[in-house]
């Protein structure tokens, strides 16, 4: 595939899994003195070092930051001249490819002799259920052609060639010197463990499911310690946790199969820095290292409040969430220009966007509600200034029952909230009760229902839903709203909502 095209599939590709919390790359660095990884967009490439002799595990897209990022890892391209090809999909064959800079133009590239049929014109590869075929991929690079079950030698390093087809006919996956098993696209690793790679590229997934059975087989018998790496979703030593659901297929765009620990679009990779890939080790993917990054926060601002609308404002006042003040200023872009005499912050937190409601509107009167009693008496101390000039209550008050003065209000506001309200129709009935004819509904989420971190917490967090824009924009309209207007934040996952009663 030539350059043009591996741009094609960046630009098409980020569009199509933005926010589907599928890919999950390494980043670019050492996983342990033997084993080392680029990042390329949502693809990796591996090298594996031993006694001086390095080998490279597929080729990546045709990417003009190989031969940086390679430098981080102080490896040479002109070093490289044994390259293992899992499948000749663009992601794995690009740097090879005869418009490339040609990094590797001198090494031998190592591919299995049913794979290799894709490269004559022999086959076609398709995707997408069969629909789409993908472009011929060219390439001058000497070739040895790899049968099932061949043991290569290079140097002190063994390479055992297993056949695993179904994402391609010709798939191989390459056990490195019976202790490093680099899979490509045949293991997908989802939060709970691994399944059979993504539906809509292989060319048969029942015959891919089939593949796994017979590789889990063929590995625990051997029975000995394994480090399993997959091209786009990381590594692991559990076994079990590699094959937990090797008989089901990564559906991409069903909910289940999203990761939260995923980036939002892994075409972009701001994170992955020479900094990282030179001083900071790629971790395995386990479901206890997600359960200590995301619970443990949760315990330790849950720990004392009754319901959860009081973890994030107390977020704000702790200063760790400066991203929901900009979420708030982006919000407040969307309202028209009002002068409220009074208005409402519902499910108020620790009172930051009170305090901003305040300042916004100098001649309102705003009053503040949250459910939970540490996050009320947080709020009042935040906004005590002006609760003593009488320009700020707070109140304790459930959502879904108000007890606030049907039509009184000019203006009501709801941040990082709604996730935990019992109901939204019911509740967004009570913001229209108190709202005055003509009176605004502004709603601001850091999740358009997609989010993969907002995904991670509705799993572990009794009672939190995420919602859409749709979801929302019916639900208001039932309430009682007749203008509701959706506005998507170009380069995040936030959603704002503007309702008028």
């Amino acid at each position: 595939m030539a350059r043009k095209d591996s741009e094609h599939q960046k630009k098409s590709m980020s569009v199509l899994f933005r926010g589907r919390a599928i890919f999950k790359p390494l980043n670019t660095g050492w996983i342990d003195e033997h084993v080392s990884c680029v990042r390329e967009w949502v693809a990796n490439i591996f090298f594996y070092t031993k006694n001086g002799t390095t080998i490279m595990i597929d080729a990546g897209y045709n990417y003009e930051r190989l031969k940086e990022k390679m430098g981080w890892l102080d490896i040479d391209p002109s070093d490289i001249h044994q390259i293992f090809i899992t499948h000749q999909d663009t992601d794995h064959v690009g740097a090879l490819e005869r418009d490339s800079e040609l990094l590797f133009k001198n090494a031998k590239v190592y591919i299995g002799e049913i794979e290799n049929r894709y490269l004559t014109g022999e086959t076609r590869r398709k995707v997408i259920h069969g629909l789409y075929k993908l472009p011929m991929v060219k390439t001058d690079n000497q070739k040895v052609l790899l049968k099932d079950g061949e043991i290569v030698q290079i140097g002190d390093i063994r390479v055992e060639c297993i056949l695993v087809p179904g994402h391609t006919w010709g798939h191989m996956v390459y056990l490195v010197d019976d202790q490093y098993l680099f899979t490509g696209d045949t293991i997908w690793f989802g939060a709970d463990g691994g399944y059979s790679f993504i539906s809509t590229l292989a060319e048969d997934n029942q015959l891919a499911v089939r593949s796994l059975e017979k590789l889990e087989k063929n590995l625990r018998a051997r029975k000995q310690p394994l480090k399993i790496i997959t091209g786009h979703t990381g590594w692991t030593d559990d076994l079990d946790f590699a094959f937990t659901h090797r008989s089901e297929i990564c559906k991409p765009f069903t909910k289940k199969y999203r990761d939260p620990a995923a980036p939002y679009d892994g075409y972009i990779e701001d994170d992955d820095t020479e900094e990282s890939a030179r001083n900071v080790p790629l971790s395995k993917v386990s479901t206890e290292i997600q359960e200590e990054q995301h619970i443990g926060l949760l315990k330790k601002y849950f720990s004392q409040t009754r319901r959860p609308e009081g973890f994030l404002g107390r977020m704000m006042l702790s200063g760790m969430n400066s991203g929901h003040a900009k979420l708030a200023d982006w919000g407040f872009l969307h309202l028209p220009d009002i002068h409220p005499e009074n208005a409402a912050d519902l499910g108020c937190g620790g009172g930051r966007n009170a305090g901003e409601l305040l300042r916004k509107y100098p001649q309102a009167h705003v009053t503040a509600v949250d459910y939970s009693d540490l996050s009320v008496q947080k709020a009042k101390d935040f906004n005590k200034d002006m609760i003593a000039a009488g320009r700020c209550t707070v109140l304790q008050r459930d959502v879904s029952d108000l007890q606030l003065p049907a039509g009184s209000f000019d203006l009501a506001t709801a941040f990082e909230t709604i996730y935990f309200w019992p109901g939204l129709e019911k509740c967004f009935g009570q913001v229209a009760e108190i709202l005055k004819p003509g009176g605004y509904f502004l709603i601001c989420n850091e999740s358009d229902g997609t989010d993969p971190a907002s995904l991670k917490f509705e799993k572990i967090i009794d009672g939190m839903k995420n919602h859409t824009a749709e979801e929302i924009e019916a639900a208001l309209k039932n309430a009682g709203f007749r203008e509701v207007l959706s506005f998507h934040h170009p380069s995040k996952p936030w959603l704002t909502v503007l309702a008028k009663k």
